[in-house]
């Protein structure tokens, strides 16, 4: 008996002596070096192993026992998180609702609520389960559709085309080519899938081994603003770090079935970001790459781009869910050198979706409720 009341009262120290031991072995990234300058055109660069400045990034979080909440927004370890130390408090749950389209999705009422009920559960343990390395944060939606405040002049769900073919009203840009074989023969695709769907039973499914897999439409005479919504799932996350240089997931170029006057948003040297050609210029600057957000990998994330040029100085802004996660609104936010303030000019001609890497990184991702506007679409 006195052997085990002198156990007992040494307990706590030896707490304190395991915990010190665990915080000493948390594993911190150190910085790493530029990587090389992007190419023109589209051959892939060396680009430089960038990485993270501290920390580790956070993965998305998943509700108890089931799959990642949508929107999988996550913050790189280390730096506050989104919202202040102590992680954020997970996202909002979706109350199911219409589709982009405005047509109601099949089992849309109780799959938004079932589907939001896990998503907001998920969220809250990831705010809690975030600390002060980082957080996660959901965009809330964990399965229903997701309609959106603007309609806009396209809305796009892929239901009424066929499995394995090409969308209607769709051109495509198959290692730069337009209309080749779709899928093609290296087995590159975007067509339409019922492997998962954001709402309904179908999205567009794109493999792209890392050249131009690319879906593009022609956009109306005289667009200078536009928006772009989506829901995007994608094998890969955005925002990958280090050894990534930029990759493009969508954008606006200035001639039909042309890569070398364009705006390309997607990722940039780790972290979210855009690419202009023909200049090659990239933002963020050097010292946001590496450092996040990012968009995790395997969940629904809902994504939208506005392609502001309708100013004097034209301005790029993107959100994940509710969260501006990048913005260009001033000339000198770019990474080579200052851009001219109408950089945009001439570009609204084509709208181009898929998936491009400039660092031969291969994805597989589906892409649902896709909405076009001249006005804010929104998420919900």
């Amino acid at each position: 008996m006195t052997h085990l009341r002198r156990w007992l009262s040494a307990a706590p120290a030896l707490g304190l002596l395991l915990g010190s031991l665990a915080s000493s072995c948390s594993p911190a990234s150190s910085g790493g070096g530029q990587g090389g300058a992007p190419t023109t055109g589209g051959t892939p660069s060396s680009g430089g192993a960038n990485t993270p400045t501290g920390g580790t990034t956070g993965g998305a979080v998943a509700p108890t026992g089931g799959t990642p909440t949508t929107g999988g927004l996550t913050a790189t370890g280390g730096s506050a998180g989104m919202n202040g130390t102590g992680g954020t408090t997970g996202g909002s749950s979706s109350t199911g609702g219409n589709t982009g389209g405005g047509g109601p999705s099949t089992g849309g009422a109780s799959g938004g609520a079932t589907g939001g009920t896990a998503g907001a559960a998920g969220g809250g343990a990831g705010g809690a389960a975030a600390g002060a390395g980082g957080a996660t944060a959901g965009a809330g939606a964990g399965g229903g559709s997701a309609g959106s405040s603007s309609s806009g002049f396209l809305s796009e769900g892929f239901e009424s085309g066929t499995n394995g073919m090409q969308p209607a009203g769709w051109d495509n840009f198959i290692a730069y080519q337009k209309n080749i074989k779709n899928p093609a023969d290296d087995g590159s695709l975007a067509v339409v899938d019922s492997t998962r769907a954001h709402s309904g039973t179908k999205s567009l499914k794109v493999h792209s081994t890392g050249g131009p897999v690319m879906l593009t439409r022609p956009l109306p005479n005289g667009t200078n603003k536009l928006y772009v919504r989506g829901y995007f799932y994608m094998t890969r996350q955005l925002g990958m770090n280090p050894g990534a240089n930029h990759e493009t997931l969508l954008g606006i170029r200035k001639a039909v079935g042309s890569a070398n006057d364009e705006v390309r948003f997607g990722e940039i040297k780790g972290v979210i970001g855009t690419n202009e050609v023909p200049s090659d210029n990239i933002s963020p600057k050097m010292d946001q790459w590496g450092k996040g957000p990012v968009v995790a990998a395997n969940t629904w994330a809902c994504i939208e781009v506005a392609f502001l040029a309708d100013q004097a100085q034209h301005q790029l802004q993107a959100w994940v869910g509710d969260t501006l996660v990048h913005s260009i609104t001033a000339p000198d936010q770019w990474q080579n050198g200052v851009m001219p303030a109408d950089w945009m000019k001439g570009k609204f001609v084509e709208f181009i979706i898929g998936w491009q890497s400039f660092s031969s990184a291969a994805n597989d991702l589906w892409i649902d409720d896709l909405v076009l506007s001249n006005s804010k679409i929104g998420c919900n």
